[in-house]
């Protein structure tokens, strides 16, 4: 088949070069079961527009988009008239109803894929904004055509909101495998660790995401303040955001300069050092939808320690060596406990690649077309 992706998400979702990228590895999945596909990227600045061949099969073109916020305008006329489906990273994005009305036009499959339908603005006037303009655009195209769902709480709150559960499918996420190190076991974690800054003995507690409140960076800072004594804890954070200076501040304030490394950005290349020099990793977020780099933390067999929300009570389900917690005092005790056996950490970094692959979803994908043009 002859298909196509498309990604109007415009915040950092799938920026190029520092993401295990959702949208490359359906590609992936698409391409190896032998399809033609064609990925669409929002981009924000007009210098990042490129097309780049991922694979025999497989392109991406990151594209200049208009845009509202983290809501991308996609001009469908760019698409070509021939595709069998349109796979779309959908969840709350107020612009696609016009795509879906382009592709009905022209006998174009439209597969949206949603992994929330609320704003993460929580009790803000931006939150309540946009869910309001959700609900008068995307909402009711949901309402009309097969969705797939990322998990079952996705699911479930697209039938709160009024969505015809018959109509939903699950269909989860996956780590693109191809963009992982192969072959982390056989570094040197001694030097990579003194390449980053750390000593050998160090107990490295590691948290990757966005400096906003929804990742709870304070709370993370409290965490470590309540352990930093009991072992030789020291903390890894990569990501920036709004609260960057903010968290600077609290550092200083708490006296931890030392202790406390944060890197903005960090190339996709390298991010397999950041998970192989860490013991654990932290993840405060309790809205958390579906946490790709927890996926990452266990393929390097690191331990995690996250808080019970609907990405890691799917990821971490049946993971031995890690721990999905209910308060941030579970997390403190899993990271000052004793720890996990290597061999417990090798089975879920197995189960990792088995369980989270994007072959199911591509399945999915494809059955939803083959349905719909049965019809």
């Amino acid at each position: 088949m002859k298909l196509a992706i498309l990604c109007t998400m415009m915040k950092r979702f799938g920026m190029k070069g520092f993401y295990n990228s959702q949208e490359i590895g359906l590609g992936r999945a698409l391409a190896e079961m032998g399809h033609t596909v064609v990925i669409y990227k929002g981009v924000k600045d007009r210098k990042q527009v490129e097309t780049i061949e991922i694979l025999e099969g497989l392109t991406i073109r990151y594209m200049f988009m208009p845009y509202f916020g983290a809501h991308g305008w996609f001009f469908p006329s760019l698409l070509d008239k021939d595709l069998d489906g349109l796979f779309c990273f959908a969840d709350q994005q107020i612009f696609l109803p016009h795509v879906a009305a382009w592709c009905k036009r022209h006998g174009i499959v439209f597969v949206p894929y949603v992994g929330t339908t609320y704003s993460l603005y929580v009790n803000t006037l931006r939150g309540r904004v946009m869910d309001s303009a959700f609900a008068c655009t995307t909402l009711r195209l949901y309402k009309k055509i097969p969705i797939l769902a990322k998990t079952e709480a996705a699911k479930k709150e697209l039938e709160a909101l009024g969505v015809d559960g018959s109509h939903i499918s699950l269909a989860p996420v996956g780590l693109d495998t191809g963009v992982l190190k192969k072959d982390f076991l056989e570094a040197d974690r001694a030097a990579l660790r003194r390449e980053l800054g750390f000593e050998e003995d160090d107990v490295i507690l590691c948290n990757v995401a966005r400096l906003e409140e929804d990742k709870r960076p304070f709370d993370l800072l409290k965490v470590f303040m309540n352990v930093r004594d009991r072992k030789k804890f020291r903390l890894l954070m990569v990501g920036k955001g709004a609260l960057r200076q903010a968290v600077d501040e609290k550092i200083a304030e708490y006296g931890i300069g030392d202790e406390v490394k944060i890197f903005d950005r960090v190339p996709y290349t390298d991010m397999w050092k950041i998970y192989t020099v860490s013991d654990y990793y932290l993840n405060m977020s309790e809205v958390e939808i579906f946490g790709m780099a927890i996926m990452e933390a266990m393929y390097y067999r690191c331990s995690v320690a996250a808080r019970r929300a609907i990405g890691p009570s799917l990821t971490l389900k049946g993971m031995r060596g890690h721990r999905l917690c209910d308060s941030d005092a579970e997390i403190e005790d899993w990271i000052t406990g004793p720890y996990p056996p290597e061999e417990e950490l090798a089975e879920s970094a197995e189960k990792v690649i088995t369980d989270f692959s994007w072959r199911p979803c591509a399945k999915a994908f494809i059955q939803q077309i083959e349905t719909q043009r049965a019809r």
